[in-house]
């Protein structure tokens, strides 16, 4: 065989070989969960009171000091510590409440019992820095708002949250059970019902179930069965898998996650599942 036919058959060989190995889809490339500022307004549940030492008295504009008095970015609170704490100018709090709009509808029976037995919801409110030192308390001013502040709200120490990545894959909408962890869906970010990407939810399992934040989990949801089957048990159905969820943040009994690659609506008490 002469060289130039060789090189020829040679070509012959790699040429189709390259071209499939360049039709190969590339691998996806990891990408933030969360924007910050979701990662700061997801609220949580804490498995005890979050101590109220320090709050928010009063701000700016507010003669008549009304308990309903709004402020946002660029407002001025007064803060009070009842423990005569010192503060010092530049120190940043986070600014919290108890999450009370999560008790206002029931989406499914014992959802009220289950929120109790984790602890504690509490909605963030948003952050405020230290301008001002007095002999009365501190003044700050507000750096952030996950929405309208009021006096009340409870002020601790800022901790800045990591947003963890994730890399999007296909989903296998039936995807047989692993024997990991489980749990469910219990509540979401501003009691809401029906789900999307981007909606922060909370899990009845947290740190002691050894959930971290960076997790994907399936939601998957158990079909029901009507027809005559409705007053029998009801014959196996699949488990169809509509989202997956990414874990934000733990507490010792529950977690924070965000929806994301959903095929479709997602509900309240729909189960999850470690991938």
């Amino acid at each position: 065989m002469s060289i130039r036919v060789l090189s020829v058959a040679v070509a012959s060989f790699i040429l189709p070989v390259a071209l499939a190995l360049g039709q190969q889809t590339p691998a996806a490339s990891p990408i933030p969960a969360a924007t910050i500022s979701q990662a700061d307004c997801t609220g949580f549940i804490s498995a005890s009171k979050v101590p109220a030492e320090i709050t928010v008295l009063s701000g700016e504009d507010n003669d008549l000091e009304s308990s309903i008095r709004q402020y946002a970015v660029g407002d001025s609170l007064y803060l009070y510590s009842r423990g005569n704490l010192r503060f010092s100018v530049g120190e940043q709090f986070s600014l919290v409440r108890p999450a009370k709009e999560l008790f206002r509808t029931t989406r499914y029976s014992g959802e009220h019992w289950t929120l109790r037995k984790l602890g504690q919801p509490y909605e963030d409110t948003g952050r405020v820095q230290v301008t001002h030192v007095t002999p009365e308390g501190a003044v700050g001013e507000v750096r952030f708002a996950c929405g309208p502040i009021y006096p009340g709200d409870i002020a601790v120490p800022y901790q800045p949250r990591i947003v963890p990545d994730y890399v999007p894959t296909k989903l296998n909408r039936f995807a047989l059970p692993n024997g990991k962890t489980q749990g469910a869906i219990v509540a979401a970010r501003n009691n809401f019902a029906s789900l999307a990407d981007g909606d922060i939810v909370y899990l009845d399992f947290g740190g002691k179930n050894g959930a971290k934040a960076g997790q994907s989990y399936r939601v998957f949801y158990c079909p029901p069965c009507p027809g005559p089957w409705a007053n029998t048990a009801p014959p196996p159905m699949p488990r169809e898998t509509v989202a997956e969820i990414v874990v934000l943040s733990t507490q010792a009994k529950s977690a924070v996650g965000i929806i994301v690659n959903s095929r479709r609506d997602v509900y309240i008490g729909y189960g999850v599942e470690l991938e």
